[in-house]
């Protein structure tokens, strides 16, 4: 393999390590994998190009030679990792570790990914913060659902004679690929392999593209090598340049950096420089040659020992080197030279390795260490809150008389409805909004004492009910203003976890305080008054884990889980400014606050010293704690809606 292509595969790894390793300053290190991705299409298409696929034997010797090369240490690392989450992560993060470990034995981690993250409560489970070793194993899945395609493509490709037309076929796909890659989600896009495919096509254009200047003249080529070699030099130089877009310290649109990454990464193979200095570098070659092993553990070492001080850091780093070589030259560089017979018999031994294992973590009980009453205490306590917030327990509200929406048109998807039994009251109450809804719709219905006529209360996905930014939050606003306008409470809440279009900067002509005004006159016009839950932080996905993980290991560290009220503020600024605005304007609406019940000291709590039991679950939500700690707030202001109604 040419000295460039290790190279590239160098700065791949490197770009890859950084951007887990230092999240916050190298931003769109992420595009190494795009890199790896490239150069994978090109290795794959200059291997298939080489002779003829017509026969059976040709695809299966295809198969053979990928997988000879890529799951032996691929099947030894599951297991290690296997070894590690047991060994050093608390048992409460094993299950999601245990999912994802299933998956990537069987090539799937990336289906599994599309699949987390299309579930709006459980896609916490595939974010980075998941404390998840197996995560990174997305694009090796997706490498190998390419490499069981690719065959296929280059036989239809074989009744191409001419390389010219085989190139046009290429960039086509290039282009296309493209465009359905930016019209599709962006996290289905991202880890489905149809829609990467693109990638490993530009792998395709550069070889097609060096092999159709090969026919260029010898004589005529002769003439100009010199000034051409120099030439290519100076357009690799400037090429690798572009590629330090992946190293910058802040975010580019990924829309323009991931086609440029892609575009460069077959521009420079397709060169062929052999004396460009980077490329050329030994240093460089080197970490190329270790980049799949370091790809491999990188990973696991950062997920699990990765904290907020310098010696973890130095650890990380030191121990993914030190690893990747030893792996390398102790187990990679000799499976390799083995045999069929020596491949398969190591392939079948790791594969039993890892079942076995897989059976032990599930059923011998001495991998689970001893964990302190005191401790498995609190754990309990904060696992108790969560049932008392799922969607489960709504939909199976036994005190609702009805727990449908009737229109069988709605397009909306429901989380929970509600409809209370008449009560002797003289007030009839709505609150619609999304998840949150079923947070706060307890608290709320109790300060009213019993002293309401009617009691609704609509959980919708995506269910902003002050704005639309998206094709299910259209849906759900049209559900609740025609149901406002039907029922037509007196007071109505509008409790809504607001999605981060209201973050993003303030207009002359705002879009969506133009949207806001508008649907709060809506509801003012069908009811006497409207109470809206005001801007909250960002609250960290996965926070359950981290805080119960330092419960169990280092309670010493906790502090520093709250949020830092200048930056949480900071970030919800514009929010908080359209909110502003919308309440100036309007004659029956209330913004609440529930700020101040977090507030002290610069900090945002998100959890309770004493009791121990968390403000947040893992999906950013609010726990019935925090709920607890926002009661003064909102029976106040229940308390004036009883006394001026």
């Amino acid at each position: 393999m040419g000295k460039d292509i290790q190279c590239l595969r160098g700065i791949a790894i490197i770009s890859v390590f950084l951007f887990h390793l230092l999240p916050s300053l190298f931003l769109n290190g992420f595009l190494g994998v795009d890199i790896f991705f490239v150069i994978s299409g090109y290795l794959i298409s200059k291997s298939l190009t080489k002779s003829k696929i017509t026969p059976i034997h040709d695809f299966l010797r295809f198969y053979y030679r990928r997988f000879r090369r890529i799951l032996p240490l691929y099947y030894l690392t599951i297991f290690l990792i296997v070894v590690m989450v047991h060994q050093w992560l608390p048992y409460i993060l094993w299950d999601n570790n245990y999912r994802y470990s299933i998956a990537s034995l069987l090539l799937i981690t990336n289906q599994l990914v599309i699949h987390d993250q299309a579930d709006y409560f459980n896609s916490f489970q595939a974010a980075s913060t998941a404390i998840n070793a197996f995560l990174h194993l997305w694009s090796l899945s997706l490498e190998m659902q390419f490499y069981l395609f690719a065959p296929c493509i280059f036989f239809m490709l074989q009744f191409l004679n001419s390389k010219y037309l085989k190139l046009l076929a290429a960039i086509l796909t290039n282009t296309i690929g493209f465009v359905c890659f930016a019209l599709v989600l962006d996290s289905f896009a991202f880890n489905f392999m149809l829609l990467r495919l693109w990638q490993f096509s530009a792998g395709f254009t550069a070889l097609y593209w060096s092999m159709a200047e090969a026919k260029i003249d010898e004589c005529e080529k002769s003439k100009t090598s010199a000034p051409t070699r120099t030439y290519n030099d100076d357009l690799v130089t400037v090429a690798l340049v572009v590629l330090g877009v992946c190293l910058l310290p802040y975010k580019i649109n990924v829309l323009l950096t991931r086609p440029l990454v892609t575009v460069v990464t077959a521009f420079i193979i397709k060169l062929e420089s052999e004396s460009n200095q980077i490329l050329n570098s030994k240093t460089l070659s080197y970490i190329g040659d270790i980049s799949y092993v370091m790809y491999l553990v990188h990973w696991p070492i950062i997920s699990i020992f990765l904290s907020s001080n310098v010696n973890s850091y130095v650890f990380c780093v030191v121990t993914t080197i030190l690893v990747s070589i030893a792996l390398h030259h102790i187990f990679e560089k000799q499976y390799l030279q083995l045999d069929f017979k020596p491949v398969v018999f190591l392939m079948l031994f790791l594969i039993f390795a890892n079942s076995l294992l897989q059976y032990s973590v599930r059923n011998h009980t001495f991998w689970k260490g001893e964990v302190p009453s005191e401790v498995q205490k609190f754990v309990d306590m904060n696992f108790e809150q969560l049932k008392m917030i799922s969607v489960r327990d709504h939909a199976e509200n036994s005190t609702c008389i009805e727990r449908q929406l009737g229109d069988s048109t709605d397009k909306t998807t429901v989380y929970a409805y509600c409809r209370y039994p008449k009560n002797d009251g003289n007030i009839s109450v709505m609150t619609i909004g999304n998840s949150y809804v079923m947070q706060f719709t307890n608290s709320i219905k109790s300060h009213f004492k019993q002293n309401y006529s009617d009691y609704w209360y609509y959980s919708l996905q995506e269910g902003f009910a002050l704005y639309a930014d998206s094709y299910d939050s259209g849906n759900a606003l049209k559900t609740f203003k025609r149901n406002v306008a039907q029922h037509k409470p007196d007071v109505l809440f509008i409790i809504a976890k607001y999605s981060q279009s209201l973050r993003t900067s303030f207009q002359a002509n705002d879009t969506f305080l133009n949207q806001i005004n508008e649907n709060i006159d809506f509801y003012e016009s069908h009811t006497k008054k409207v109470f809206i839950l005001g801007a909250l932080p960002t609250y960290p996905v996965n926070f359950l884990n981290a805080f119960l993980q330092n419960v169990m290991k280092s309670q010493e560290d906790m502090e520093k889980l709250h949020l830092n009220q200048k930056t949480a503020d900071e970030d919800v600024k514009n929010e908080v400014k359209r909110f502003e605005l919308a309440e100036k304007r309007c004659k029956k609406c209330q913004f609440i606050d529930l700020n101040p019940a977090f507030l002290e000291k610069g900090k945002y709590l998100t959890f309770d010293r004493n009791s121990l039991l968390s403000y947040l679950d893992n999906s950013g939500h609010l726990m019935p704690a925090a709920v607890k700690l926002c009661e003064p707030i909102l029976e106040k202001t229940i308390g004036k809606i009883r006394n001026e109604l």
